[in-house]
């Protein structure tokens, strides 16, 4: 075939389907957090999900100047992480940790930024929802370390909190393309969608993490509630959007009590696994560098003594850099003072303010989603690590909230 005559042909369907912007964009965020669930991935899924990051940046040079601009104040944490390399125990390691999360906050606000911010949902639910059913089905479980039962854990061999997180996460994403659904009347796909939604939640709770179970539980209830005030006036949804602040104030406030509430339905003891002579040891070991900490990523790390010896309390091998002090406030100043932490809960709030705004002047499902989505992990901050890490899942997705906040909100309603 001469190349006049391949020029005159009409592209394929294949080709203009790969062609669009949106599949793209919701194909790379599937790819972009397929690549950093499962565990077993190791250091090949690093370097997959740091590659496509890298990829999706090259491809979306113009959305990488809106990101820059729009959503530059949510870059001032991983900004302090690397500015701590200068005062960092561990320099090489805060370096190397600092630079990875540098590019995963990035991932996660060039995908807030994307035009078709639906697409970028779609892809989300392609990954975590799919990951989760497949989990479920396959059903691997181990006993629980409170009660001893079985509590399922995902295909890829990561902890249970974590996996309870993505199957979390994907429940909310199944009801959010459930709304989708409704809203176009394919009732087909709502139909399925809702079968899905009803298998992550099961999912979340057959993993036997309390804070996971709770966390789904607020944010699924504030999901349904956006959706359905997302239609009405702008009077009615800022009504809504201050008694949601005021909420979120005395949950913060009554949080100790709250806690106490669910232990006792999840039958956890007052210590929370553990939790409590983490914290407690933790106060001597801020009150040793308290303004700075020990650089990002720097206290975890087997050349560190305090390190060592909490990983022997714990019966954990000493490899274990994974580990945490189960408190996303407590860690943040261990590792960046409290300097890190007042960044860090200032940026969170600016994010969570631009989501509210954007829920005001929006009929956005996703903004619907993004402040679910945040009020679910934030609720679990002060009993987990959720804080801006390197090279996984739940980051891209924190920074991808926060960064929608910063979402033109002239776009057009279906598309934003």
């Amino acid at each position: 075939m001469s190349a006049t005559m391949a020029v005159m042909l009409p592209p394929s369907r294949i080709s203009q389907f790969l062609s669009d912007r949106a599949v793209q964009d919701g194909a790379f965020a599937a790819l972009i957090v397929l690549a950093r669930i499962p565990a077993n991935l190791g250091t090949a899924g690093a370097a997959a999900g740091l590659a496509l990051m890298c990829l999706y940046a090259a491809l979306r040079i113009d959305q990488c100047r809106e990101a820059l601009l729009r959503c530059r104040w949510q870059l001032a944490y991983p900004i302090v992480a690397l500015v701590s390399i200068a005062w960092a125990v561990q320099p090489l390691v805060t370096g190397r940790a600092a630079v990875q999360m540098a590019v995963t906050a990035f991932a996660g606000l060039l995908l807030s930024q994307a035009v078709r911010p639906r697409a970028v949902l779609a892809g989300l639910f392609c990954a975590f929802a799919g990951y989760t059913v497949i989990s479920f089905l396959v059903g691997h479980t181990r006993p629980d370390g409170v009660t001893e039962a079985p509590a399922l854990f995902g295909l890829g061999g990561e902890a249970k909190n974590y996996f309870a997180d993505s199957a979390a996460t994907g429940a909310l994403l199944a009801v959010a393309m459930l709304a989708a659904s409704l809203e176009r009347r394919a009732f087909g796909w709502a139909a399925g969608l809702a079968g899905i939604a009803v298998v992550c939640i099961l999912a979340t709770e057959q993993a036997r993490s309390a804070g996971a179970v709770a966390s789904l539980a607020l944010g699924g209830a504030l999901l349904v509630l956006l959706l359905a005030l997302r239609m009405r006036s702008l009077a009615l949804k800022a009504g809504a959007a201050a008694v949601l602040v005021a909420g979120l104030c005395l949950g913060a406030i009554f949080f100790e009590q709250l806690l106490e509430i669910v232990q006792q339905m999840s039958s956890k003891d007052a210590g929370l696994t553990g939790r409590g002579y983490l914290w407690y040891r933790a106060q001597f070991i801020i009150a040793e560098r308290p303004w700075l900490g020990t650089g990002y990523f720097g206290f975890w790390t087997p050349t560190n003594p305090d390190a060592v010896g909490l990983w022997r309390h714990f019966d954990i091998r000493q490899e274990g850099t994974a580990f945490s002090f189960h408190n996303s406030y407590i860690q943040t100043i261990v590792e960046t003072g409290y300097l890190g932490l007042a960044v860090l809960v200032g940026t969170w709030l600016a994010g969570t303010l631009a989501l509210l705004r954007r829920f005001v002047l929006t009929r956005s499902l996703p903004t619907c989603f993004w402040l679910a989505y945040l009020t679910m992990e934030l609720s679990k901050s002060p009993v987990e690590p959720i804080r801006p890490a390197a090279l996984v899942a739940p980051t891209v997705m924190l920074f991808a909230a926060l960064g929608f906040g910063w979402f033109p909100a002239a776009r057009a309603p279906e598309s934003a």
